[in-house]
């Protein structure tokens, strides 16, 4: 079967970089088509992934070099953004339900950019702040804090992240998260039961957002 899906183009001879960008890339409903000739590369690539040095002048429309960021993880998110949502967005959402193992979904207008689940509280509070920190740009950011069980652990998110966001613009809501288990939407192959909840925590409160 053709796959019909988001592609990302990846131009390099570096098979490490590669290899983790993959990896990566495999958290999210895209699919990373590998050259070591930019002239290989489909024309449905809309977003290319190379290095300076190797190519500095690609003729492509959305290019990224992965010397322009931190670290692999932000190249391949930014990369996955600029497919299905394109360079220009205006709402933010990250929903979270904190249950025994928390989830997480982040959201670009609307669109799923990626679902985490998180065994550690200061690994999401890490990403989330990342992820809203990349998005300053946006016209409205939403953080959605589940709140049906847990309540000690709910509080403890909640303080960390009212420490760091509220002051950067950030509008936090603590959402019932009651019947977030049955969904009216298919759950996305691979996605836990932790990250379909957020997913619905969210659909649940989008029309309130927009």
């Amino acid at each position: 079967m053709t796959y019909s899906g988001p592609k990302i183009g990846l131009v390099t001879l570096d098979l490490r970089l590669a290899s983790a960008i993959k990896r990566l890339a495999s958290a999210y409903n895209v699919k990373v088509i590998h050259v070591a000739d930019p002239r290989d590369l489909p024309l449905d690539a809309e977003v290319v992934i190379t290095r300076r040095g190797e190519f500095p002048n690609l003729d492509r429309s959305k290019v990224l070099y992965r010397e322009d960021f931190a670290s692999v993880e932000e190249l391949v998110e930014k990369a996955v953004e600029l497919t299905i949502v394109g360079p220009s967005y205006e709402l933010v959402i990250v929903a979270i339900d904190p249950g025994k193992n928390m989830g997480a979904v982040y959201l670009l207008d609307g669109k799923v950019i990626k679902s985490r689940r998180y065994g550690h509280v200061e690994d999401l509070i890490n990403d989330v702040k990342r992820f809203m920190n990349a998005h300053k740009d946006a016209e409205r950011r939403y953080l959605l804090l589940g709140a049906a069980s847990n309540l000690q652990l709910v509080k403890r998110i909640l303080g960390e992240l009212e420490k760091h966001l509220r002051e950067e613009g950030v509008t936090i809501i603590v959402s019932d998260e009651s019947f977030t288990r049955k969904g009216f939407v298919p759950k996305v192959k691979g996605m836990s039961k932790d990250e379909y909840s957020a997913l619905i925590l969210t659909l649940k409160n989008f029309l309130k957002l927009r």
